[in-house]
């Protein structure tokens, strides 16, 4: 199942604020509050005095966010960022896109993972409802202290273990603890 290099894609997400669906939908929950408690409680305004029109301004934008919650259950959202250059693993260096590490000079090596691509998350963030599989981290310091992260896309479940063998031989350079290992690949998975 291990073979001599495994690559896989690259996930840079997007720089500064996106608006996400679950954003767009808690600012149309949480704007119309925000406005009743203004004209409430700020203002002082006494609720005979409110127009009806205040009243539907206020409710429609309520029920488009709670009707959009619900579908938003049930679709993808567009990854926010791009998937673009390769991670490559190999028993002597990584690869991060043009970039080569040579085992050598590492201090050491950390694979964080996260989610695969399709994993069922509870509640929908910056990637939808269903993973994309792009929150799974490396980290590498060099010999100069320097560290370099990146997350990267994982696409099934136990695709990791095709780096089993880099893996035991970061072991044997001290790059990786064998707990770490095991932890990376997952052996403790139970199919859920």
């Amino acid at each position: 199942m291990a073979n001599d290099h495994k690559f896989f894609t690259i996930y840079k997400p997007a720089k500064g604020f996106v608006w996400t669906r679950e954003r767009i939908l808690y600012t149309l929950l949480f704007v119309p509050f925000l406005a009743i408690t203004f004209v409430l409680y700020i203002l002082r305004i006494p609720d005979k005095e409110i127009p009806k029109w205040f009243s539907l301004m206020i409710n429609i934008p309520i029920i488009i966010g709670v009707i959009g919650a619900f579908i938003n259950v049930w679709f993808h959202e567009q990854l926010k960022g791009k998937l673009d250059g390769k991670l490559i693993f190999e028993k002597e260096k990584i690869t991060i896109e043009n970039e080569v590490f040579w085992t050598k000079d590492l201090q050491y090596v950390e694979i964080t993972q996260n989610n695969y691509k399709g994993k069922y998350i509870p509640r929908n963030g910056a990637d939808g409802m269903f993973s994309q599989g792009c929150n799974n981290t490396l980290k590498i310091r060099l010999s100069n202290h320097q560290e370099k992260r990146i997350l990267f896309q994982i696409k099934e479940p136990r695709e990791l273990l095709q780096i089993s063998n880099q893996l035991n031989c970061y072991i044997e350079q001290g790059l990786m603890t064998k707990e770490a290992r095991n932890s990376t690949l997952n052996y403790n998975y139970n199919g859920i």
